[in-house]
């Protein structure tokens, strides 16, 4: 249903001519032309030295700050050298690159991501009853870039749109909080976002408007998006239970401005509109009044990305071939003789990178409250974060144990659902030697009941709401680069936090594919 959209927008930017100066490797062409990116998992490679600001890689295929849940650009160069593959199966993505099409086409300012999401859950013990449900996401991103289509770089206009179907276990067989399928929720098609994001000093500072959640910058990790729980992946789900902290599907009108204070250290400031309407389903994301019931949230972080024990400097490892050649990636690429590239990522030896932020929101929206038909005006919250790597096998290999975790603190008992919630978790990538790009994950989720809300809902929960527990253990076998199929068992401990639902074991499995 979004091929029509595509072809409208093509045909339109097609027809326009350029009038700004370009660059030469582009200026040959007189009319303006326009560029497709799909999504595709990152080359699982070392993220070069010259790219490393604030956004230090995660050192684990797949993960990095560019990319979104749901959807990577297209990019068939690193570092200025061509990304080729001959064969299918040795891709990015599923559709390789349309007979060259693509390639030409993602030099000239319209990229397009395309990411199909599933999640299959089977409860074979404990909770309200066993049963298994399917339920999946497919994501379309159309990125229109401001270089190639205007004349002026940094920009970026993203328009987004989904649809999902299936059913939730959770509801249906086990009745718990923190759901075990992530991409639960909006069963319908969505338009989810139409922002603007503008880089400036030399991609310095950033500032981002338009329709979107504050998900999508803040207290989130692409750590997470490993998980298939939904009490961890996207943001800890106490954010939007607790204060109508916005995340995908769900869009709201907001602004977020960004900023690198040092070169390993940001900071954050955004604006969020704060509605119930935001998410109901039958408005499908078009819902974008502005009612004299909403309310505004406020958010803040700041975040710092060191990297420890970084070598100094270190011999290149000889290039393939006779052992004692220089690599192909120190000749100059303008060919003069004089000018060197970056290393290769394969040159560039890195040490433990890590990240770790805090940050916090303050809502002017009017909450209900527990056991109460009045409302509470304003609510509040505060959230930390860190990831570190541990141990790497070699610094020019991304193999290598990363620890993480994440609290969420707020406190008002009236109205906040989960006051506290702790996550954490191990990742380990290549523990399997002849898999180094396949990712092992470990996880815990843990929430407290707010005490209003375990003393108002006793009699309808068949108990006292405490707290909820689960752990999350998973292996992504990533097939190919652009496939992965995710074994997946969760153990749910006290499911709705009232000890009248038994514990429940969840199997089941994560399958994502790019296009």
């Amino acid at each position: 249903m979004f091929f029509p959209l595509f072809l409208a927008a093509a045909t339109a930017l097609s027809t326009t001519t350029a009038s700004a100066p370009v660059d030469a490797s582009v200026a040959a062409s007189p009319k303006k032309r326009i560029s497709l990116r799909a999504p595709v998992p990152a080359i699982p490679m070392i993220t070069p030295a010259t790219e490393l600001k604030f956004d230090i890689p995660y050192q684990i295929p797949g993960l990095d700050f560019i990319s979104q849940r749901f959807w990577t650009p297209y990019q068939p160069t690193q570092l200025g050298r061509p990304i080729t593959t001959k064969t299918w199966f040795q891709s990015r993505f599923a559709t390789m690159n349309w007979w060259g099409l693509r390639d030409a086409l993602s030099k000239d300012g319209l990229d397009i991501s395309l990411n199909y999401t599933s999640d299959l859950a089977g409860n074979v013990t404990g909770g309200m009853s066993r049963g298994f449900t399917y339920c999946d996401n497919l994501t379309l991103d159309l990125e229109f870039q401001s270089g190639p289509l205007f004349g002026y770089q940094g920009g970026t206009l993203s328009v987004i749109m989904l649809n999902r179907d299936g059913n939730s276990l959770s509801a249906q067989n086990i009745g718990n909080q923190f759901t075990v399928q992530q991409v639960y929720g909006g069963s319908t098609a969505i338009f989810y976002g139409l922002a603007y994001n503008q880089r400036f000093c030399d991609d310095k500072i950033s500032f981002k408007f338009g329709r979107m959640a504050a998900g999508d910058d803040f207290a989130s990790s692409p750590l997470y998006w490993l998980y298939m729980n939904n009490g961890i992946d996207g943001n800890p789900q106490s954010l939007p239970v607790n204060g109508k902290f916005t995340t995908y599907p769900w869009a709201v009108w907001g602004a977020r401005l960004r900023a690198l204070v040092t070169p390993d250290s940001e900071a954050m400031l955004g604006i969020y509109q704060v509605t119930p309407q935001a998410s109901l389903p039958y408005m499908h994301g078009f819902n974008w009044t502005m009612n004299p019931g909403d309310g505004v949230m406020l958010i803040g972080q700041y975040g710092w990305a060191p990297e420890f024990f970084k070598p100094e400097s270190s011999p290149l490892p000889p290039a393939r071939g006779d052992g004692k050649s220089v690599s192909s990636s120190a000749r100059s690429p303008q060919g003069d003789g004089k000018t060197f590239a970056p290393l290769a990522d394969a040159e560039v030896p890195h040490g433990l990178p890590g990240h770790y932020w805090m940050g916090g929101y303050y809502s002017t929206w009017t909450y209900p409250q527990f056991g109460t038909s009045q409302g509470q005006p304003g609510a509040y919250g505060l959230y930390w974060h860190f990831d570190q790597m541990l141990y790497r096998m070699n610094p020019y290999k991304d193999t290598g144990l990363t620890a993480w975790s994440a609290f969420v603190l707020c406190p008002q008992q009236n109205t906040a659902l989960i006051p506290f919630q702790y996550n954490g978790g191990l990742v380990y990538t290549g523990l399997i030697p002849c898999r180094p790009s396949d990712i092992s994950i470990f996880g815990v989720a843990y929430g407290n009941f707010s005490s209003n809300y375990a003393q108002a809902s006793q009699s309808t929960l068949g108990g006292y709401a405490t707290y909820e527990l689960v752990y999350e253990l998973g292996y992504r076998i990533n097939l190919t680069k652009f496939a992965y199929v995710q074994p997946d068992l969760q153990w749910v401990i006290n499911p709705g936090g009232s000890g009248a639902v038994p514990n429940a074991l969840v199997l089941g499995a994560q399958i994502g594919v790019t296009f």
